[in-house]
């Protein structure tokens, strides 16, 4: 994010914020971002309650919901509803997210795109959830069929990911980088120089950061790995590490 969309952001926050405090009710924003959400909580401290949800525990986006002060922050109240979509065929995150941006969905009211066993769940603001019911009827050229169910029905499967092991000369960013994407040290610093790598949800433009055990790097049309384990030096110096892939 940019300085001035960053500003934007929190601008936003702090009017809901507001409006939470005077008219003694809860405010939501829209669903954001992993990388709104680091920003929200590295730069912004509210003064009343306030709680983050996308509709189940392990959300990768989120409403940030402020309450007033008798209040006590509850998910309940939270804006979102979980569609369940069944197709003759498994239905892919893209396929499901082109659909939904080809009704004009703008993407902040669209949250987590989520697997059940047999079907996908679509976490959406409840402002959207009738129109996608009656004019979601496709994804790709499949047929769907759509119905909304109580969030804490829902049953996701786990997230699943693919290990990617090895050794690496440095905890540098650019060297773990090398292990994740199979590009070469230069090639590293020019992802990097494009901004097309973030950690920990924000663009790096540093490639001797030095990562840690839970880090998330996240690297531009190749996806997004979590830092598992860091397993200490080889006899010749090298760091063994494993990563965790998402697919």
């Amino acid at each position: 994010m940019t300085q001035l969309e960053e500003k934007l952001l929190l601008a936003r926050l702090a009017d809901l914020e507001k409006g939470a405090e005077r008219g003694k009710k809860p405010c939501f924003s829209r669903f954001l971002d992993p990388a709104e959400i680091a920003v929200f909580e590295k730069q912004m401290r509210p003064r009343t309650p306030y709680m983050l949800w996308g509709g189940y525990a392990d959300s990768e986006r989120k409403m940030v919901g402020f309450f007033p002060d008798f209040l006590e922050p509850d998910e309940a109240e939270f804006p979102i509803s979980a569609l369940r979509l069944t197709a003759a065929e498994d239905l892919g995150h893209r396929t499901v997210l082109g659909s939904l941006m080809g009704l004009g969905i703008e993407r902040n009211l669209v949250g987590d795109v989520a697997m059940e066993e047999g079907g996908t769940v679509v976490f959406v603001c409840s402002s959207i959830a009738d129109y996608l019911q009656m004019n979601l009827t496709k994804a790709g050229r499949t047929r769907l069929r759509i119905e909304s169910v109580p969030c804490d029905e829902v049953h996701l499967l786990p997230k699943q990911f693919m290990p990617i092991g090895g050794t690496v000369s440095s905890l540098r960013l650019d060297c773990v980088l090398g292990l994740l994407t199979g590009v070469s040290r230069s090639g590293a610093d020019e992802l990097i120089k494009k901004e097309m790598v973030s950690l920990n949800h924000s663009v790096c433009t540093r490639g001797s950061v030095t990562v840690a055990e839970g880090d998330v790097i996240s690297v531009r049309r190749f996806g997004r790995a979590e830092v598992s384990e860091i397993l200490g030096e080889t006899k010749k110096g090298r760091i063994r590490m494993t990563l965790k892939k998402y697919i």
